[in-house]
């Protein structure tokens, strides 16, 4: 009797173990999920692998959030700027510049007034180049302190805008590098050595149990 009773005691505390295992093994993170969730988010891998210790998580999501507030400062300041040469095209060359192309803004900042303009063209024989002079197109600046106060703004908002596909890429690389590490610790994490008993067969006329360790790598 007292043989069956440890007979049962052991064997209830072999399926205890199994069960754990298996508990274990249900909840463990998944390598991909890892990857794909710092992709979206960095740092959100990090901490779907180990919600208590994801500093290196925090660090990558600390950078995303800095990289992104780059991005739109840059990109306020860069609109800034140019509502700030745009005004002054308006007010010392009495011209307005908010909706014209490239070539315009630039024609006026190389030249002091449509006539100088148009001047230069006939010389280099540039025909297609020609302002019509009209109210429209005329322009004259008052000084030319005024026209390179023009043009060092408008070189400020091209400055500004080409640092923007650099914090872009930045981001991009931000996202991988959390990744990557995301997806190593879950891969360490899920391929930790595990301990797992099964109980195998009880004898009746033979005291003893047999049981199989497996160890998962």
């Amino acid at each position: 009797m007292i043989y069956r009773i440890l007979i049962i005691g052991m064997l209830s505390t072999l399926f205890t173990a199994s069960a754990y295992s298996l508990c274990q093994a249900q909840n463990r993170v998944k390598p991909e999920a890892a990857f794909v969730r710092s992709l979206i988010l960095p740092g959100w891998g990090h901490y779907y692998v180990n919600s208590d210790q994801w500093r290196r998580g925090q660090i990558h999501l600390g950078t995303e959030v800095a990289l992104i507030a780059s991005y739109f400062g840059f990109r306020l300041r860069a609109g800034n700027l140019k509502d700030q040469y745009e005004t002054l095209a308006s007010l010392k060359a009495g011209v307005d510049i908010s909706d014209r192309s490239r070539t315009f803004r630039l024609a006026v900042g190389d030249f002091n007034s449509i006539e100088e303009y148009n001047n230069f063209q006939l010389r280099s024989r540039n025909w297609n180049r020609l302002y019509e002079v009209e109210s429209v197109n005329q322009w004259k600046w008052e000084s030319e302190v005024d026209r390179d106060n023009y043009n060092n703004l408008k070189s400020d908002v091209d400055r500004v805008k080409n640092q923007l596909p650099a914090i872009l890429g930045l981001m991009v690389v931000n996202r991988v590098l959390s990744a990557i590490s995301s997806y190593n610790r879950a891969k360490k994490q899920t391929y930790q050595p595990e301990l797992n008993i099964m109980p195998i067969s009880v004898s009746s006329d033979e005291l003893g149990i047999v049981a199989r360790v497996n160890l998962q790598f």
